[in-house]
């Protein structure tokens, strides 16, 4: 039976790369009861949503503060999903890239996965995502360029795989998934702080073989010289702490903003195109992480916007190695309650 198991999680992986596929798994408690917050868990929601993802890289030379900014096409998506007592999933499918923006930013294949336990005391988010495919954002802050296209870096890849949970202090008046799940609805605004950890994996690279480097080497000499660095990888693992209110109008409309900075260590292996040598190091690092979501709550239907920004900062040797995850959703969505009337 594992045997069967591994090889279904194996196909969803490689068609979801191919077909540029997100998935998303939500958990959430089935036992809350608050005056706070009314439970909908038991109801089934179902969802129709756009959602945009995304995963760059910054690094910023320290000495003379110029930035290079690496970015994937950002493809739209449309899906669906749904929520139903514990267990909720989401699919959404990337719409086809024009022939023009091909031209314009290169192609970019991925696979995004996200899991989100909600329970009414603790918030856990995973995440693990390949890009293959990315462009250089910002051209003309390095040098002289008047193209219609973006210098592209076709075999240039990440990886990234991260962790993280944090402890709701005010639970009895806060409910996370009445913002983000929308299986339970907040009936008066609150606050909450939050404490927790986190544990992330990052990689930027190139395919074996692939002579390629973060810079395009038809950039001029310096702009190359200000960023030799072609490859990194990086652990990092610390402790957040922060805060997130949902503030209430009327009956029907909410806002809930969540800030969650993070402190740790590191350790940093970075590629040195100069001289050819992989360089490790261990220090401090930092990581925040930023949370949005609103919504119109009406008797046959709700609508919201949610967005999830994590950025992580590892300092080395006069430079600053960025990378950032970002999932911006829109969804319409409806209840239906499937018990027997009595």
């Amino acid at each position: 039976m594992l045997k069967y198991i591994s090889l279904f999680f194996l196909l969803i992986i490689s068609t979801a790369i191919k077909s540029q596929v997100e998935i998303d798994v939500n958990v959430a408690d089935t036992t809350v009861v608050s005056e706070s917050y009314t439970d909908y868990s038991d109801q089934l929601l179902l969802k129709v949503m756009s959602v945009v993802k995304s995963n760059e890289l910054e690094i910023i030379n320290t000495n003379n503060q110029q930035s290079l900014k690496l970015a994937p096409y950002g493809i739209s998506s449309l899906g669906f999903g749904f929520n139903y007592k514990w267990l909720g999933l989401g699919m959404a499918f990337g719409l086809p890239a024009s022939d023009a923006d091909i031209v314009k930013y290169g192609k970019t294949q991925r696979f995004d996965f996200q899991l989100n336990i909600y329970s009414k005391k603790f918030v856990i988010d995973a995440f693990a995502q390949h890009y293959r495919g990315f462009y250089v954002k910002n051209p003309e802050m390095l040098t002289t360029w008047n193209e219609t296209f973006f210098p592209q870096r076709d075999s240039m890849q990440t990886f990234s795989i991260g962790v993280g949970g944090y402890y709701v202090f005010n639970n009895d008046k806060l409910s996370y998934k009445a913002a983000y799940v929308r299986n339970a609805v907040q009936k008066e605004s609150a606050g909450s702080f939050l404490l927790g950890a986190f544990y992330n994996l990052d990689y930027a690279g190139f395919e074996t073989g692939a002579n390629s480097y973060f810079v395009p080497d038809y950039f001029p000499t310096e702009v190359q010289d200000t960023f030799p660095l072609n490859a990194y990888s990086a652990s990092s693992f610390g402790i957040s702490f922060g805060y997130t209110y949902t503030l209430v109008l009327g009956k029907r409309f909410f806002v809930n903003i969540s800030l969650v900075p993070g402190v740790g260590g590191k350790n940093l292996t970075v590629h040195n195109k100069n001289n050819g040598e992989l360089v490790k190091k261990r220090g401090a690092a930092a990581r925040f992480i930023g949370r949005m979501a609103l919504g119109y709550e009406n008797k046959h239907f709700l609508i919201g916007l949610t967005s999830y920004s994590t950025t992580g900062t590892f300092a080395f040797e006069g430079y600053q190695i960025k990378p950032s995850t970002s999932n911006l959703k829109f969804f319409i969505a409806k209840r239906f309650n499937l018990r027997k009337k009595e």
